[in-house]
């Protein structure tokens, strides 16, 4: 049997035992992995993993990609006239009305929104794809989601107390004759 043996307060012993073949994970073996493996951070904006610490952290939530990535998951969140008052509030973008195309599309600091001759907007493509987008989703906010509920099994609703009683499925509750406290 083989061992070693770390000189540090509370390390124990990584042991090899060679008859068996088999090696024993203790104390001092988690030590010097937790030294090696760093934990990671996960940017849900970003959907990539770095060593966490403060540092980077920090360059990382600086950065430019992820002030990007943040701002457009914000966006999608935004009532489509608020964000199109917000991209007609910016300057225009000179490279959009000299080429017609702009690399940073909607990612742009300034206006893809050009007027037409009788002044009206004139909205890029990426910015009638996005809305078109945003008009397929399903808007989970407002949707109402009916769940059902199953009894188990032998039960039967007859037999429950009445608070426990789902309902009337088409009338619901009767106020009516409710009792109000004073």
């Amino acid at each position: 049997m083989i061992s070693m043996a770390i000189d540090k307060p509370g390390a124990l012993d990584i042991m090899h035992d060679s008859n068996r073949k088999k090696s024993v994970v203790t104390q001092s073996s988690l030590y010097f992995s937790s030294l090696i493996m760093p934990k990671k951070y996960y940017c849900d904006f970003c959907q990539c993993a770095f060593p966490d610490n403060a540092t980077n952290r920090q360059k990382h939530i600086n950065g430019a990609v992820h002030q990007a990535n943040r701002k457009f998951h914000y966006d999608w969140f935004k009532e489509p006239s608020e964000y199109i008052q917000e991209q007609m509030n910016k300057p225009p973008c000179h490279r959009y009305l000299t080429y017609g195309y702009c690399e940073y599309q909607l990612e742009c600091r300034y206006s893809h929104i050009t007027y037409d001759m009788y002044g009206r907007p004139v909205y890029p493509p990426e910015l009638t794809a996005w809305l078109q987008e945003r008009q397929q989703q399903p808007n989970t906010s407002t949707a109402v989601v009916e769940t059902k509920y199953r009894l188990p099994r032998g039960w039967k609703v007859r037999d429950l107390p009445a608070s426990l009683k789902p309902p009337p499925p088409v009338t619901g509750y009767s106020l009516s004759k409710s009792g109000y406290w004073s």
